[in-house]
């Protein structure tokens, strides 16, 4: 009985209210499919299969939700939760014989690269990340960021595995490898403008507060620098700035609003017709990292001076987003685990909704935007979604960076500054690149989907 027992525990492909297990194979050759995307429908919650075509959702699956399963070179699937049984978990996709057809007579014609290619430019005077930035008459204008090379105990254990959900030691481990790591934050008061024309940097004579994870808003030969952190004088503590620097370009001076209800840093914020819209981002953060983040979106109205709070975001986070006409479209993880989402903000009649899961987890994005695609970058990854077609293109590219600033300018993207992170810390970068758009037709993508579509987004 007890063999038995034994049986029935370790059987790879169970499910149950909680989690959905199987494999998917090639219909035709009865092969795993690595990276096949598997998307429930109702949940909205998806995954990618592994190495052996196997894939597990950790989510309360309900029994009436159905799959989506896609694959590049084979026709879209769907399968409801209650016929996995019958097929003994295994979900066979069929080859798309058009689509392998037309990537065959392509490559025969183009020899497309594994890798995006870059151009190095000039660098900064300093390595810097986690800054504020605007692009303002053909040039990029940067206040402000980061140069702390900060020794991180947290992610120090997490990549030797150590956490608190397996480890009863691990609060003592942390305090004493965080007291061996102490390490400083110094934040940068500096206006940079670089000029893609002339490939040179300038640093201007006025200093702004010392600040980073803030915003910089554009509006009328004005900059809007709101949000983020500032250290205090030992340059041990942060604490939320609450006011608001507002530049004047042409006359070079600086006006001071301490009128600030949208407190937060690693925030999304945006110039709308005649107003600010700010939303989202983290407003507390203890000595062992866990954050608070806020759900609220505010709305700064530049010709009158007042704040309105708009509808709520589906759920509290930090977020990345771009402004495309009347539409918000925001980047955000709702929890620690999942794949990263595509929300979009109605700014016409205030509705948020879901429009897509990745096929990746983004930590901290560089975003940017031309037309109907949005650009992110992260680690050595740089994908295009399309919000019209709901298609998603990766590729592979040697930056190995995170917490860099991204912008669409002159048919080329630019990535500017950031950070590595080795095994004991985090390391600034001052380098930026361009990566010209014509890149994309020259390279094979790693990876493309079609992704989810539509839905209303609710709240938690």
């Amino acid at each position: 009985m007890k063999k038995l027992l034994y049986l029935i525990i370790f059987l790879p492909f169970i499910t149950n209210a909680q989690t959905i297990r199987g494999i998917v194979k090639s219909q035709t050759t009865n092969l795993p499919l690595e990276d096949a995307n598997i998307y429930a429908l109702y949940t909205q919650t998806g995954t990618i299969t592994d190495e052996n075509g196997e894939f597990l959702l950790n989510k309360k699956i309900k029994a009436g939700d159905t799959l989506q399963v896609s694959h590049i070179g084979y026709i879209t699937t769907k399968i409801a939760v209650t016929d996995l049984k019958k097929s003994n978990y295994i979900i066979s996709l069929e080859e798309d014989i058009q689509n392998l057809q037309n990537v065959e007579i392509s490559n025969h014609k183009t020899k497309l690269k594994s890798k995006l290619d870059f151009t190095k430019l000039a660098s900064l005077d300093n390595p810097l990340y986690s800054f504020g930035s605007a692009v303002i008459d053909g040039k990029i204008y940067i206040v402000g960021g980061d140069i702390s090379d900060e020794d991180n105990a947290l992610n120090i254990l997490k990549e030797r595995g150590i956490d608190s959900d397996n480890d009863p030691m691990f609060q003592i481990k942390y305090m004493q490898l965080r007291n061996q790591l102490t390490a400083r934050k110094f934040y940068r008061e500096d206006l940079l403008v670089y000029d893609p024309k002339t490939d040179k940097w300038e640093k201007s004579n006025t200093k702004f507060k010392r600040r980073a994870y803030h915003n910089v808003n554009y509006y009328n030969n004005t900059l809007y620098i709101l949000g983020g952190k500032r250290v205090s004088t030992n340059q041990k503590f942060e604490y939320l700035e609450n006011e608001i620097e507002v530049f004047d370009i042409n006359k070079n001076t600086i006006t001071i609003d301490k009128t600030n209800p949208h407190q937060a840093a690693d925030f999304a914020s945006f110039v709308y017709k005649d107003n600010i819209i700010a939303m989202g981002g983290s407003i507390k953060n203890t000595e062992r990292g866990q954050k608070t983040f806020t759900d609220k979106v505010h709305m700064y109205n530049i010709t009158s001076g007042l704040w309105y709070e708009l509808e709520k975001m589906p759920v509290a986070k930090e977020i990345k987003g771009v402004l495309i006409g009347d539409k918000i479209f925001t980047i955000g993880n709702k929890d620690n685990k999942s794949l990263s989402e595509i929300q979009s903000f109605d700014l016409i009649n205030e509705t948020w909704k879901n429009e897509a899961t990745l096929i990746s987890r983004l930590e901290d994005p560089s975003i940017a935007y031309n037309a109907d695609d949005i650009y992110l970058f992260e680690k050595g990854k740089l994908s295009i979604y399309n919000t019209k077609s709901k298609q998603i293109k990766e590729y592979f590219v040697d930056l190995e960076l995170k917490a860099a600033t991204m912008h669409f300018l002159n048919n080329k993207l630019y990535i500017i500054g950031g950070y590595s992170f080795g095994t004991f810390a985090k390391t600034p970068s001052s380098k930026v690149y361009s990566i010209s758009i014509d890149e994309f037709d020259n390279t094979l993508p790693h990876r493309i989907r079609i992704l989810s579509q539509n839905n209303v987004a609710q709240s938690n």
